[in-house]
């Protein structure tokens, strides 16, 4: 008996000993530890066609409301949350009604859509708002008749579903994951109408492409949207649409831009954050343009495509930026094709693409011709232009004092125009009147030309235009021509063919070509020079890609015209 009360006494000892111990750890244990599985409860119903209210399941942490594979439609739904957390805040959700629209946010624990009307939501976003949102991202993601899951999650008050589509939501899921405040970075979420393919699936974000390239697709209209929890605020975007222009008013958070079912491409775009967000991050964009490919990042509200060409926006990319930070380069491993984000057209300049059109045929080639006035030239852009060759300026001599000079970007010009697959020819600039000195500077070009060991695909030219000079050069028509001559003469000695530069004006009333090629240069729409040329410079207020400003615009005839 003794053995057995001392067997009891023990064991009652241990479990005291076993009982105090476990209050003490669970005086240390951590309250947010301890609590971890009841920081917040979400629950709530969603109102089903056909079906009335149906309760919503709750599963590792996800909401579900509604239905799948049913072809039912949600008209509303009540989201109860529960915070324990101990940050300040609640959850607000907003859905878009079929012929209704946008309702007013609503908070957690009431109902948001209609019942009774059987009318479809079409489109939900949902926040959090206070403290909570510092340290928790709400993210959603609905099934959308047609479309499926195709649009995965978005969070914090981007768009889940459709507007302007008629499709209906039947399946809403919500959930809340904490967040490093580090990490709290706004997204942008955007999405385009597409020729022939419609309304995208799937929504784009940070940079992501919407839109083709490619395959000849144009934008019609987009939807866009921010998710931010730790700024209020929005995005706000407009459109410029084939035959109408800029749209009347601005779109923002989630309306639609441009047009559907019209056939209507969008030629250019601008997009501005606003509120509290603009404050702390810039909003960049570019988009792929009909023609120009991949064109430069605009921001806060600049414009980016084109207008007045008639050229379709393909595709577009938007990312935010924080205040301050670089603007963005290749993001998603795009590099821009065009060194702008924007061109309007201007009917006092003539664009490269419309030259081409107009002379590259019969045989024709078309190019451009270039000196150090135009800086540094991107050849390989011009090449993707349709350009065919250039003439570069070699050398000059200064009004002023006749000293001779090489064109700074000379070697650098006709390199990398070489390199580009550019046919290359040079001119000489000349304002002298003695032949001594024609002779002298002829030979300083010929060792220029020889040093660079690049053959040319055209007769050296010689330009001197000083006309409104010669009689205080002490010169005339006769004399003039005498140092083409020289220069011509010397040339050959050196092995290089020549040709003479000179408007039509003046190769009619001054210039004899002595039997060598003309390069004749009339700005006009079709030249009405009778002589024989090969080249004709037919405007000098040229655009094309890869030269800022204007360029000479030239027409090349290999067998002569």
């Amino acid at each position: 008996m003794r053995k057995i009360l001392s067997r009891l006494t023990e064991t009652s000892v241990a479990f005291l000993a076993l009982m105090i111990t476990l209050s003490i750890l669970s005086q240390t244990i951590s309250p947010q530890v301890s609590r971890a599985v009841t920081l917040y409860e979400l629950s709530g119903y969603a109102h089903v066609q056909d079906k009335g209210d149906t309760s919503g399941s709750y599963s590792d942490g996800v909401l579900t409301l509604g239905t799948r594979g049913q072809a039912k439609r949600l008209e509303a739904v009540k989201i109860d949350f529960i915070n324990n957390t101990g940050y300040k805040g609640n959850m607000q959700y907003q859905v878009h009604v079929q012929n209704i629209g946008w309702m007013d946010w609503t908070d957690a624990g009431n109902i948001a859509g209609t019942e009774g009307k059987s009318l479809r939501l079409e489109g939900i976003r949902i926040r959090l708002t206070g403290d909570l949102a510092e340290h928790y991202s709400v993210m959603y993601t609905t099934h959308i008749q047609d479309y499926g899951d195709i649009q995965k999650w978005v969070r914090d008050g981007a768009i889940s579903g459709t507007t302007g589509e008629s499709k209906r939501l039947e399946e809403l899921r919500v959930k809340l994951v904490p967040i490093d405040q580090g990490e709290n970075t706004p997204s942008v979420y955007y999405r385009t109408h597409v020729q022939d393919y419609g309304w995208e699936g799937a929504w784009s974000f940070d940079g992501g492409v919407s839109g083709t390239s490619g395959r000849s697709k144009r934008l019609e209209a987009i939807s866009m949207n921010l998710a931010c929890a730790q700024y209020s605020g929005g995005i706000s975007y407009i459109t410029h649409i084939e035959n109408i222009g800029w749209s009347d008013n601005w779109s923002s958070d989630g309306g639609f831009a441009g047009t559907s079912g019209r056939a209507l491409r969008l030629e250019a775009i601008k997009i501005k954050l606003t509120g509290e967000i603009a404050d702390y991050y810039d909003v960049y964009y570019r988009v792929h343009a009909q023609d120009y490919g991949w064109m430069q990042w605009a921001s806060d509200g600049e414009t980016a495509g084109t207008s007045g060409f008639g050229k379709r926006l393909e595709a577009i990319q938007v990312v935010l930026v924080r205040k301050g930070d670089a603007a963005p380069s290749d993001v998603g491993g795009i590099v821009s094709a065009a060194d702008h984000a924007y061109e309007q057209y201007d009917p006092n300049r003539i664009y490269f693409g419309d030259f081409r059109a107009d002379y590259r045929n019969g045989g024709a080639l078309v190019g451009i011709d270039v000196s150090a006035w135009l800086e540094n030239i991107d050849f390989r852009k011009v090449k993707d232009a349709g350009c065919d060759f250039v003439i570069i300026r070699v050398a000059g001599t200064k009004s002023s004092d006749e000293t001779f000079f090489q064109d700074k970007y000379f070697l650098q010009n006709i390199r990398n125009a070489k390199a580009a697959g550019l046919l290359v020819g040079v001119y000489f600039y000349s304002t002298v009147n003695t032949e001594e000195e024609i002779r002298e500077h002829v030979n300083l070009i010929c060792d220029i030309l020889d040093s660079t060991g690049i053959t040319l695909d055209f007769p050296v030219a010689f330009d001197w235009e000083e006309y409104d000079k010669l009689e205080a050069k002490g010169m005339d028509y006769g004399s003039l021509n005498h140092l083409w001559f020289c220069f011509a003469d010397e040339m050959n000695k050196r092995g290089y063919d020549v040709m003479l530069y000179a408007s039509a004006w003046y190769l009619k009333h001054c210039w004899n070509p002595y039997g060598h090629q003309v390069w004749v240069a009339h700005y006009t729409a079709h030249t009405n020079y009778s002589g024989s040329y090969i080249l004709w410079q037919r405007t000098s207020v040229g655009l094309i890609n890869g030269i800022e400003g204007v360029v000479d615009l030239d027409v090349y005839y290999p067998g002569g015209h």
